[in-house]
């Protein structure tokens, strides 16, 4: 359901005071944003990104520093 920024604005200032609150007001500014690719864009393979395990990323890192 579409719902006004301020309405988002109004209610994540009052979540603030609340503890473990679901939603700040950085999050709404950060919705204001359009950050979903174009259908017509290439995806990660078409541009050469491959998945790899996350496993094995965290090792390349960790002996990155020898």
């Amino acid at each position: 359901m579409p719902m006004p920024f301020a309405v988002w604005n109004s209610i994540a200032a009052v979540a603030e005071f609340v503890p473990g609150a679901l939603i700040q007001r950085n999050q709404v500014d950060l919705m204001r944003v359009d950050n979903v690719a174009a259908i017509d864009l290439p995806g990660l393979r078409q541009v050469g990104i491959e998945p790899r395990d996350i496993l094995e990323v965290i090792g390349m890192i960790e002996h990155t520093g020898d």
